[in-house]
């Protein structure tokens, strides 16, 4: 018996480290999220740069920017209504690890390069039949006697989370270990001024519509089931 009780800190020990070896066997991997992120690059990559009336133009990402979200795909593009001369920006930035996106969206990397929030809401749209929720900001900018102003529609895409709109949704998928080797996505749609709430957003909608397929796969959870 005292044998026994001599030797308890060992066995403690070894029952420790077996429990930690098996829960941390079950969780997901880079090699795991592999196939995932194959298939993202594929669906980003075939958003249409023409559809409808829109024509779009690929726009180069800054080296830095893509140093700092060490992206799995992206898509900068600038399209054109040939019908109506519109112009508006579109980006779409998927990374493989979520922390990679923490803290990059559009309250911080704005005033970064000079502009100013002056306002943000939530925003109800119809995709395609698919009901989703955008965060929509304004930030103005003053350069000596030239005022600008841009308008951005910005919500993220994260495999068992869906289509949220705020950072917390992205730090918190940071933080599990389930969550993080699958990364995360997010979108903006960027106007280069105001509009009236109804026709902007019938402009973010028609453009959002080709981005069905990618979004079903950058939000579905069975990814992280498999």
């Amino acid at each position: 018996m005292t044998s026994l009780v001599r030797h308890l800190p060992l066995i403690f020990a070894v029952l420790v480290i077996v429990a930690m070896q098996f829960e941390t066997r079950g969780r997901p991997s880079a090699a795991d999220a592999k196939q995932f992120h194959i298939e993202a690059a594929k669906v980003i990559e075939a958003i249409p740069s023409k559809f409808d009336s829109w024509e779009g133009v690929d726009i180069p990402v800054p080296a830095s920017a893509q140093a700092l979200l060490r992206p799995n795909a992206m898509l900068s593009r600038r399209y054109t209504n040939n019908k109506s001369g519109e112009q508006v920006s579109m980006m779409l930035v998927q990374c493989r690890d979520t922390r990679d996106m923490a803290g990059h969206y559009p309250p911080i990397c704005y005033p970064g390069l000079g502009w100013v929030e002056r306002e943000r809401g939530k925003v109800d749209l119809d995709v395609g039949g698919r009901a989703i929720q955008a965060m929509r900001y304004e930030f103005d900018q003053r350069l000596f006697d030239e005022y600008k102003t841009l308008v951005v529609y910005n919500f993220f895409a994260v495999p068992g989370q869906g289509l949220p709109i705020d950072m917390a949704a992205i730090r918190q998928a940071g933080s599990e270990y389930a969550s993080r080797p699958f990364g995360a996505a997010q979108i903006q749609v960027v106007f280069a001024r105001r509009r009236p709430e109804v026709e902007e957003k019938s402009l973010v909608e028609s453009l959002l519509a080709p981005l069905g397929p990618a979004l079903d796969v950058l939000s579905n959870p069975e990814w992280r089931r498999r």
